[in-house]
């Protein structure tokens, strides 16, 4: 009897392993259950819970050879199929996480579903799935459900989701739902309550922080905003976000700045007063153009928020970005459109359309399926990718597939004007280099996806002598992508 007090067995220490965690004290909990399995390997409560706790760890890989080894012992185990499920969801095997849990009762297993479902683009079903883990005790369910409908583009449905939950750790998620919903001095006053609890070591500080910031600045509140934007400077490096978020466009600008020292110092400095009779830009009046199409867009951004949320900064709060952002794609393109004019109606009769035959707008509709494609396969990308920057907005919504479709109005610009401009400045060698930096850079970001395009674009004028193809193509894109938005699996990917 001394030596089973000394040498307990496998369930004595199972049982200060579940102890353990549910104190939340994990590594201790582990060490005990490990300690279970070194006693007997096959202790089966043991290989759960320890399974449960790698996975709480993100020790996804320790966690999969102990499900593996549960699946031979317990296979029809309802506990092992939802571990089975929720390592497989970690894994991004949504499909078969799904599949796993399907016919699985339970809080957990509902939550699982409703994960997979949402990776899966089937909001619905996973709302359905949220909701009902919410009805079987677990809140998380009520939280995730308000997640979905503010991905879903209902604010107001979230806030009711969540009802009376309450505590600092929910106030950023509220404050963000009420700022979207367009109650900006409520989104105000649940961070200002929230920021007196939340630790400044807590990551929801910062972002409680930030949407507050967005919400006073949003109401013209600068004095607010400027003392809100001071304290997040104190708890988070704004220069290096900052940095971060504009690397690549910085980057791009210096290389264009580069290749216009290294255009400069190939011209021959001339002695007399050349006098010119075409109306060809100069790459000054180019550039001013570019600024002036972002200053409209800027301005028609500004006044659509607040006009239609009452909020200045509507173009960088969630789900009101989504209809304010193409505003701004929109107007520039449309900007960029009416100063071309004063060059294309110069144009000499005998002189080719500078447009191009109209006959070959039929071809814009294997550039727009490419264009299309160009999108998708960004949004895919992107993940897997973290430097890629997200899409200024989502293609999927009308608003988006009208900005999508707007750019052709810049394209007499981008296509036709600019090249020429370069062209007459540096040269046939050096044109097409300028053209693409600026048809790229002109949008902002994300950089790497207007750059694809700016080529692909660039190579299609050259191929048919004209941009009809282009403006027809970005028209055959939206219509694409608004079809495509109604699958689930592309739907997941914005």
């Amino acid at each position: 009897m001394a030596a089973a007090q000394f040498n307990p067995g496998p369930a004595e220490y199972y049982y200060q392993c579940r102890t353990l965690y549910t104190k939340h004290v994990l590594t201790g909990a582990a060490a005990a259950c490990e300690l279970s399995l070194t006693a007997n390997s096959d202790y089966v409560p043991a290989l759960k819970l320890l399974a449960r706790i790698y996975l709480d760890e993100k020790r996804v890989d320790e966690a999969g050879d102990l499900i593996d080894h549960l699946s031979k012992l317990a296979p029809d185990d309802l506990e092992t199929r939802t571990l089975s499920a929720r390592f497989l969801l970690v894994k991004g095997r949504y499909r078969q996480a799904l599949e796993m849990s399907r016919h699985v009762p339970g809080a957990e297993a509902s939550l699982i579903r409703g994960r997979a479902l949402e990776k899966l683009g089937r909001f619905n079903e996973a709302l359905a799935a949220y909701r009902e883990a919410a009805l079987l005790g677990r809140e998380e369910g009520r939280v995730y459900a308000a997640e979905l409908l503010e991905r879903m583009h209902r604010p107001s449905e979230a806030l009711e989701e969540l009802g009376d939950l309450e505590g600092p750790e929910l106030a950023p998620l509220k404050g963000r739902l009420l700022l979207s919903a367009g109650r900006l001095p409520e989104a105000a006053a649940t961070l200002e309550e929230a920021l007196k609890e939340l630790p400044s070591s807590d990551e929801r500080y910062a972002e409680a922080l930030r949407t507050l910031a967005i919400s006073y600045y949003g109401m013209g509140k600068i004095g607010k905003g400027n003392l809100v934007l001071s304290q997040l400077g104190g708890s988070s490096d704004l220069v290096g976000g900052l940095l971060r978020a504009s690397w690549l466009w910085l980057f791009g600008a210096l290389l264009l700045a580069a290749l216009h020292l290294y255009g400069e110092s190939r011209i021959e400095p001339i002695s007399t007063l050349e006098v010119r009779e075409d109306y060809t830009w100069g790459v000054g009046r180019l550039y001013a153009v570019f600024a002036l199409s972002w200053l409209v867009g800027g301005a028609v951004a500004l006044l659509a928020g607040w006009w239609l949320y009452h909020n200045l900064l509507a173009a960088f709060t969630p789900v009101q970005a989504d209809l304010v952002r193409p505003l701004f794609f929109l107007s520039a393109a449309a900007t960029m459109a009416l100063a071309t004019l004063t060059v294309l109606r110069h144009t000499p009769e005998e002189a080719p359309p500078p447009l191009g035959k109209r006959e070959n707008w039929i071809e814009g509709l294997w550039v727009g399926t490419l264009l299309a494609l160009l999108v998708v396969g960004f949004a895919w990308l992107r993940p897997r990718l973290p430097w890629l920057h997200p899409l200024p907005f989502n293609p999927l919504l009308y608003s988006g597939a009208l900005a999508v479709a707007g750019m052709a109005l810049a394209e007499p610009l981008l296509r036709v004007v600019a090249p020429t401009v370069f062209r007459v400045r540096y040269g046939a060698g050096l044109a097409p280099l300028f053209a693409i930096l600026t048809g790229g850079l002109v949008w902002l970001s994300p950089l790497v996806l207007w750059w694809s395009a700016a080529a692909f674009l660039y190579w299609v004028r050259h191929r048919f002598a004209g941009i009809w193809p282009n403006m027809a193509g970005w028209l055959t894109a939206a219509l694409i992508l608004l079809l495509v938005g109604l699958l689930p699996s592309i739907r997941a990917l914005f």
